[in-house]
């Protein structure tokens, strides 16, 4: 990938990451409210409202599937270590810890069985999309440095004074201004 698709494809994940978060807003604990998250995933993939639904069932029963299994961790930990605080042999022990190894292998599973699921219920161009914005979320995190550096034209991005990394502790700030270099024009 050239280094031109990267720096689009970065600042496309950015631009859409903080535009969702100002449309939608966070609600208590950063969590978006559900009626918001929903209409951003309709948006982002032009989701059919078939589709939707289909990936809302899918995500509920995997929801309760994760819940379950962590609840049987929970139980199996908290008895693993009532076990070792009681002193019982360590044959004992070593069986809990094996059964919650077990338990978060189903876990890790279910994601993947989940994902899988999920991505079958999108056509060729949604998945598409999807496949980018999982590729520029790999090249985000080197995002940063080049903002700091204003190696980034982030003018189109509508990422600018106080934008992505722009009030991030260890961002270099010029000025007294408050902006990020990433919000002056590279050519001063």
């Amino acid at each position: 990938m050239n280094s031109r698709m990267a720096a689009i494809l970065i600042a496309g994940a950015v631009a859409l990451s903080l535009q969702l978060r100002a449309q939608q807003g966070s609600g208590p604990g950063g969590r978006m409210n559900p009626q918001r998250a929903s209409d951003a995933i309709k948006t982002v993939l032009d989701l059919t409202d078939r589709q939707y639904n289909e990936l809302s069932d899918l995500r509920d029963a995997h929801n309760q599937k994760l819940q379950d299994l962590g609840a049987q961790i929970r139980d199996l930990d908290k008895q693993r270590r009532d076990a070792m605080a009681a002193g019982s042999n360590a044959a004992a022990i070593g069986a809990l810890a094996l059964q919650i190894q077990s338990l978060q292998q189903q876990m890790q599973d279910e994601n993947k069985a989940y994902h899988d699921n999920a991505l079958k219920v999108l056509d060729s161009a949604q998945k598409e999309k999807v496949k980018a914005i999982e590729d520029a979320l790999k090249l985000a995190p080197s995002a940063g440095p080049l903002m700091q550096f204003g190696l980034l034209d982030t003018s189109q991005a509508g990422i600018g004074r106080g934008g992505f990394m722009g009030n991030a502790p260890g961002v270099m700030m010029r000025g007294g201004g408050g902006s990020s270099p990433a919000a002056v024009p590279a050519d001063r």
